[in-house]
Parts: C-alpha cells; sequence; structure tokens
C-alpha cells in the first residue's frame, strides 16, 4: 500500500485547478515559506505597517532564518509569491539605507487571508487522499487472484470497481449512444465525459489474460495509452504490473483507471 500512494498519478488528478498548483508550489520553498511568515509577522506586530521591501526582507531571512540569498534570487521567489497570489507587491515610499533623501521602491505584503487560505488547499487535498486511499482499499477487498481489478479513478465514473476474470478478454471505450445490454458482455463503457477516450465501437484498449501474465494492447486510439505515465506502443501486447494506472488519454476527458491481481 505504500508503494501504491506514493504513485504521483494521485496528484495528477487532484490539480485540474492551476491556482491550487501554484499556491501549494509556491509554499513548498523553505525560502518563500519564510517570506510568508516574515510578512505576517510584521503585519501582526505593526496593523499600520504597510508593506517591507526587498532589502528588509533580506535583512530577515539573514538575521532570523540564517538564510542568505542574492537579491536577484530573492525578486525570483518573491514573483513567484505574487503570482500565486499570496502577496501583494506595490509601489512605497521609503528610506533606503545607504542612501541620501528617499526614492521610490517596491514593498511586499501578506494578502489577506492567505494562510486560512492555504489551509483550506491542505485540507482539500487531505479530504482527496482519503478518498483516493479508500478507493484502494475497495480494490484490495475485490483481489483474488484470479480476477484482474479494474478501478476508476477520476471523472464521473470514479469509484467504479470492475472484475476480469482469466478466462475473459474485455474491451474498454467510451459508451457513445449503446446501452450495455446492447452489447456484449465482454465491453467495459465508460461514461461519454470521457471525451478524450475512444468509442467502444473502436475500442480505446483490449486487456486480457495469457500464460500467468495480464496484457493491454491500445487499439490504435487517437489519443494514446499510458501506464504510470509512460506512453505505450499501439497495437502491441503490453504487459501491466499488478498495481498499476492506465491512463486513457491525457488531460481533460481522460480515464484513469488502477489495475491490480
Amino acid at each position: 500500500m505504500e508503494e501504491i500512494t506514493k504513485n504521483h498519478e494521485q496528484l495528477l488528478t487532484l490539480f485540474d485547478d492551476k491556482s491550487k498548483e501554484l499556491k501549494l508550489s509556491a509554499i513548498d520553498n523553505r525560502v518563500r515559506f519564510a517570506i510568508l511568515e516574515i510578512l505576517r509577522d510584521s503585519q501582526n506586530k505593526n496593523e499600520k505597517q504597510q508593506a517591507l521591501y526587498s532589502r528588509e526582507l533580506n535583512t530577515a531571512l539573514l538575521e532570523d532564518y540564517q538564510i542568505n540569498i542574492t537579491p536577484q534570487m530573492l525578486g525570483q521567489h518573491l514573483k513567484q509569491l505574487v503570482d500565486a497570489n499570496l502577496i501583494d507587491e506595490k509601489i512605497i515610499k521609503k528610506e533606503v539605507p545607504n542612501k541620501i533623501g528617499k526614492r521610490s521602491v517596491k514593498g511586499y505584503s501578506l494578502k489577506t487571508d492567505a494562510f486560512e487560505e492555504l489551509l483550506l488547499e491542505v485540507n482539500f487535498i487531505t479530504d482527496e487522499l482519503i478518498r483516493l486511499n479508500q478507493l484502494f482499499k475497495l480494490n484490495e477487498e475485490h483481489t483474488d487472484g484470479k480476477h484482474c481489478v479494474l478501478t476508476i479513478f477520476n471523472g464521473k465514473d470514479k469509484g467504479k470497481i470492475y472484475k476480469i476474470h482469466e478466462d475473459e478478454k474485455i474491451l474498454i471505450g467510451r459508451k457513445t449512444n449503446y446501452n450495455q445490454n446492447e452489447l456484449l458482455t465482454f465491453t467495459l463503457m465508460l461514461d461519454n465525459s470521457y471525451t478524450k477516450v475512444s468509442s467502444i465501437d473502436k475500442p480505446h484498449l483490449k486487456l486480457y489474460h495469457q500464460d500467468d501474465e495480464w496484457y493491454i494492447i491500445d487499439q490504435n486510439s487517437i489519443s494514446g495509452t499510458y501506464i504510470d505515465d509512460k506512453k505505450i506502443p499501439q497495437a502491441t501486447a503490453t504487459k501491466i504490473k499488478n498495481n498499476s494506472f492506465i491512463r486513457l488519454s491525457k488531460g481533460m476527458g481522460s480515464a484513469i483507471i488502477y489495475c491490480s491481481y
């Protein structure tokens, strides 16, 4: 189970919203998280404090966090936090050390409720990982050594489980206008919302068992088939390992199927 839960395909299904990806990527760094803490602490100490400029941030990073970076590197970190909508950047007037008089400089402040928003994102991911873990457990409960167990991990059919016996060969595709009782029993039809999956009348994928191994064949689909993010050749039998993710196409409209046996 530990190996399964580390599979990066889990997380790919969570980040359809790019804003979540930007926020979480922005804080996945010691320097950027320290900058957020400095801005938060500064505003907590002085509510009238409008913003800190880059030299003040660099000083605080060095003195409080023992982080020594160049102004150019700091600028890159600040830009990522601005792009993630976690901090504000604006022009302020402030006396610059070692300079005579004043000049315009950029200042940075923490966006209202930035930390609260991050907490919501983390809670969202925690809840989603719990649901994914439940799907893993359901899949395990159906595994008996004689069947290949397929669990849909995304989209409208998420949570559906199919057991394919060793004696069966199955075709997988999008149902289009067909109903299950209109086709033979060896078809697995996905909802039409999986728009990048080939229609069942020209199946996307074939799955079968032979010589104690399970194989899949991409039936010359338009969008391709992937095992754990590696594209497989078309019209060629490809062995599938236990506890693998099969991905029919990529991006919106694709289907992610977890396979164990």
